[in-house]
């Protein structure tokens, strides 16, 4: 057996790990969320289905909840005179209520006062239909024939929406990643943020739902200009 004077492997090349890629944010910008705001405002509100659809849409984008969490919504979890929506109960696979994901899930959010009025003449809209069908409803998004809406059709009908709108399928969690987009660039506080989207710890709110856009990038170039002119 011959000893070998060096070590072989030290002139061996590594490969550097490649880094995973992240999958990709979908989410409105600002000119895409006013097309798409444009286009529910031209639907028939005498069409029960399409109010319901606008309700939910605008809902989604006002709070930044996950879809799940407003279909399991009864009236009792809104206060219209406070402004407030509680948060304690999610929709899982099987049309069933769940507790959230994490303590942190359980939260209350403030609402703006047009998605009150919003939710106001809905819920006045939705007593008229029950009434008619016999039924007192006490679930928000209702659609009478069952409990709990399922979510599957209601995804195919979104889709149809996008298409008529012309604007990128960003599915129902989309609308969470704009509002919680939205918020940050308007000057949210992060840990503010965190409560309201229902997250346990910062990192998750920040690596996750907020995102570059080209408003913050020129946001900046603004802030290093100033900083740099004030030298």
């Amino acid at each position: 057996m011959q000893v070998i004077d060096h070590n072989p492997a030290r002139d061996v090349i590594v490969p550097r790990k490649q880094q995973r890629e992240k999958e990709k944010i979908k989410y409105f910008d600002k000119q895409e969320l006013k097309e798409f705001l444009n286009y529910l405002d031209t639907l028939d509100q005498s069409s029960y289905k399409n109010l319901f659809d606008i309700v939910l849409y605008k809902t989604l984008l006002a709070t930044g909840c996950r879809i799940g969490e407003l279909l399991a919504l009864e009236w009792s979890d809104i206060d219209l005179n406070k402004g407030t929506i509680s948060i304690t109960k999610t929709i899982n696979r099987y049309n069933e209520t769940n507790s959230p994901k994490s303590k942190s899930g359980i939260r209350d959010i403030e609402i703006d006062k047009a998605t009150i009025l919003m939710l106001k003449q809905y819920k006045k809209r939705q007593q008229i239909q029950s009434w008619q069908l016999g039924r007192s409803e006490t679930v928000v998004f209702s659609v009478f024939t069952e409990r709990y809406v399922e979510t599957n059709a209601l995804r195919k009908r979104l889709k149809k929406h996008f298409k008529a709108a012309g604007v990128s399928d960003i599915g129902f969690h989309g609308f969470r990643h704009t509002h919680a987009t939205i918020m940050l660039y308007s000057g949210i506080e992060p840990k503010d943020l965190q409560y309201r989207l229902g997250h346990s710890n910062i990192s998750m709110t920040l690596d996750t739902y907020v995102h570059a856009t080209k408003e913050g990038a020129k946001k900046a170039v603004s802030i290093f200009e100033a900083a740099i002119n004030n030298l």
